[in-house]
C-alpha cells in the first residue's frame, strides 16, 4: 500500500563541541503523544527511509546555500508531524515541494552514490566462463543486464528521487497553495 508523506527540510547546526545540533523535535504534540522518542517515531512512521543529508556540503564546507557549520538533511513524515515541526521551529524547518524534493534528493543528497551495485564475484565467474568458451546461462545473461535484479549489475534504484519513489512506494502530499484575494 502506498504512504503518503511530506518532505520536510531541516537545517541542522553545530554544537559547540563539534556535534550535530538537531531540532528538539520530542517537544512536538505528535511526538509526546506518541510516547516515543522522536528517533523513533522517524524510523517507524517514515517506514525507516530516515535522514537523506546534503552530501555536497558538510557541516566543514561552505557552498552558496549553506554555510560552515550547517547542513541540510531532508525527511519524509506523516503531514501532522511535518506541519507541527514547521509551526514550532521555523527558522529551521521547512516544509518543501515534490519537485523541491526530487532536486535535493538528486543533485545534494544522493549525487555521489554509485549508478549501479555491482556484485564483483558474479561478474569474474562470468567474466571466466567467456574466456573458457563457454556458454553462458539465463541467469548469467541476466546478470549483465542492469535493469534485471538479478546479482551482477544492478541498477542502483536509491541513486534518483524517481526510482526511489517507486522503489518504495510513496505518495508526495502536495503542498496547499495559498490564493490571496
Amino acid at each position: 500500500m502506498a504512504r503518503e508523506l511530506v518532505p520536510l527540510k531541516v537545517k541542522i547546526l553545530l554544537k559547540p563541541n563539534g556535534n550535530a545540533l538537531y531540532p528538539d523535535f520530542n517537544k512536538l504534540q505528535i511526538i509526546k503523544d506518541s510516547g516515543m522518542d522522536w528517533s523513533f517515531y522517524i524510523d517507524i512512521y517514515s517506514d525507516g527511509m530516515g535522514w537523506h543529508y546534503d552530501k555536497t556540503s558538510g557541516h566543514l564546507e561552505e557552498t552558496s546555500d549553506s554555510p560552515v557549520g550547517q547542513q541540510f538533511g531532508v525527511l519524509l513524515l506523516p503531514d501532522l508531524f511535518v506541519k507541527q515541526a514547521v509551526a514550532m521551529f521555523p527558522n529551521i524547518c521547512s516544509e518543501i515541494t515534490e519537485l523541491e524534493c526530487e532536486k535535493f534528493y538528486d543533485e545534494k543528497a544522493h549525487v555521489k552514490d554509485a549508478d549501479e551495485i555491482i556484485d564483483n564475484t558474479v561478474l569474474e565467474s562470468i567474466k571466466l566462463k567467456q574466456e573458457l568458451g563457454l556458454s553462458l546461462t539465463k541467469q548469467q545473461r541476466a546478470a549483465l543486464e542492469p535493469n534485471d535484479s538479478t546479482p551482477g549489475i544492478i541498477k542502483n534504484k536509491n541513486k534518483k528521487w524517481t526510482d526511489h519513489k517507486t522503489l518504495t512506494n510513496i505518495i508526495i502530499k502536495q503542498k496547499k497553495k495559498i490564493i490571496e484575494k
